[in-house]
């Protein structure tokens, strides 16, 4: 969405999996098979008439896989050695949090 790759070893986080996981009333993280995970966005207020709409619709099989995230989305990021976050617990600062937010809304 913004072009570029999320700076996630700068937000503090080592993968996109451990960056959702900080975010529990955003995104739900749902076990999938064979170790992979579908990411189901939370409704607020604003978005829940479209939830109950999307929640209605049958989906294929090829969309529910084409749908879930590998869990090899989990693994650190190519080189963690060089975060200067490494052995602080990550934190996400609100704006971030807010922009992923309206992104999955």
């Amino acid at each position: 969405m913004i072009g570029r790759p999320l700076p996630l070893c700068d937000l503090g986080f080592r993968s996109t999996l451990e960056l959702v996981a900080d975010m529990p009333e955003v995104v739900r993280i749902c076990p999938y098979e064979k170790g992979t995970f579908i990411l189901k966005a939370i409704a607020d207020e604003t978005t829940k008439a479209i939830a109950k709409l999307v929640a209605r619709q049958r989906r294929s099989a090829k969309a529910r896989r084409s749908a879930a995230v590998k869990g090899d989305a989990a693994s650190p990021s190519k080189n963690p050695q060089n975060c200067p976050w490494k052995g602080r617990a990550p934190v996400l600062p609100l704006t971030v949090k807010a922009e992923l937010q309206d992104l999955l809304s």
